[in-house]
């Protein structure tokens, strides 16, 4: 990228136009214009403003690494916006060429590690439950709940990335090198519906789906089979219940980090209860908007740490700065969040 590329994609970042960014340096919107077109280079003290502004490091402008991501699928409750497409499309750009800066700097090449295309083949969404299980044989995961699914992807080479986004936007999946799978989820969910979300995006990865099967509802079925076996399902909740009580969901929301309302629909789908007794409490649910907000504690976000550790990393080996550290993180200090620990 040029730099007057990466100003364009800083500023759609930013969800400015370029009279907005121009207000605000007290320039002409002729002059951005100019800037991102390459016609004119912006001296170090512009460079300087516009970061601050667009909040990126000046070091951005200056990176080696660039991107072309593949047509992003997006997972959103809501169509976005052209501009909001455009701008979670800059900012996980700019994320994903912080991670593989990084990498590039500790030579350090992630290993894809996904299972094979026959695991994944199904061609009905009860041949999903199996496919899920084998994915977890193949991943060593097991039948206990999933400490943290982010950590989980990372270690089999899918990138998984954080960033600020609408409040309709809930993950994207693509290709940044016709291989290397990337999925990206927003910032402000919580974290039962954004480990829903990531397995979701891996259904979408990972299902072959054949006969005609829905591939939106494969992978919703996958991404609760994936979070909860049905095995374990069973285990706790028993078989042919006449009854659950909301209570029973919100404990096992915790234990297994998944909504009260994905147990509810598991319930259903996998007949531990009526059609009947789904409809009564989906009622109930609807009628306290837990559909919207669910009661108690919410469920902490997960954050990914891969790329933070291979900062840290780079920083204790004396490869990068504190300042280029900062810079590859996104502005965050290294180490802000544990400082207070030692």
């Amino acid at each position: 990228m040029t730099i007057g590329e990466r100003i364009r994609s800083a500023r759609i970042g930013a969800g400015m136009s370029q009279r907005d960014l121009a207000g605000e340096m007290g320039l002409s919107a002729m002059a951005i214009s100019k800037y991102e077109n390459g016609e004119v280079i912006p001296r170090s003290g512009l460079l300087i403003q516009m970061s601050e502004i667009l909040g990126v490091n000046v070091d951005y402008f200056f990176r080696s690494i660039s991107v072309n991501l593949s047509e992003p699928q997006y997972r959103c409750r809501k169509p976005l916006k052209k501009k909001e497409a455009n701008q979670v499309h800059a900012k996980v750009q700019e994320w994903l060429e912080r991670h593989l800066e990084i990498e590039r700097i500790l030579g350090e090449e992630k290993i894809l590690m996904l299972p094979s295309k026959e695991t994944c083949r199904i061609a009905s969404l009860d041949g999903i439950e199996d496919a899920a299980r084998r994915v977890r044989d193949e991943w060593s995961l097991g039948l206990d709940p999933i400490e943290n699914v982010m950590d989980v992807l990372e270690q089999h080479g899918i990138r998984v990335g954080v960033i600020d986004a609408p409040d309709t936007f809930d993950a994207l999946t693509f290709y940044y090198d016709d291989n290397t799978p990337v999925i990206a989820v927003n910032n402000d969910t919580p974290g039962d519906r954004q480990r829903f979300n990531l397995a979701h995006e891996l259904g979408h990865l990972l299902l072959q789906v054949e006969g005609g099967v829905d591939e939106e509802a494969a992978a919703h079925r996958f991404a609760a089979a994936f979070l909860v076996p049905k095995e374990m399902a069973f285990r706790e909740l028993g078989q042919g219940r006449r009854n659950i009580s909301p209570r029973e969901f919100y404990l096992l929301k915790h234990k297994w980090g998944m909504s009260m309302s994905a147990w509810l629909h598991r319930a259903a789908e996998l007949g531990i209860i009526s059609k009947s007794t789904a409809e009564r409490l989906w009622t109930l649910f609807n009628q306290n908007k837990w559909r919207e907000r669910e009661p108690g504690v919410p469920l902490p976000p997960e954050r990914p740490t891969h790329m933070k550790l291979m900062v840290l990393r780079a920083l204790s080996e004396k490869k990068i700065s504190t300042s280029r550290a900062q810079e590859l993180l996104g502005g965050e200090q290294p180490g802000e969040q544990c400082v207070e620990s030692f």
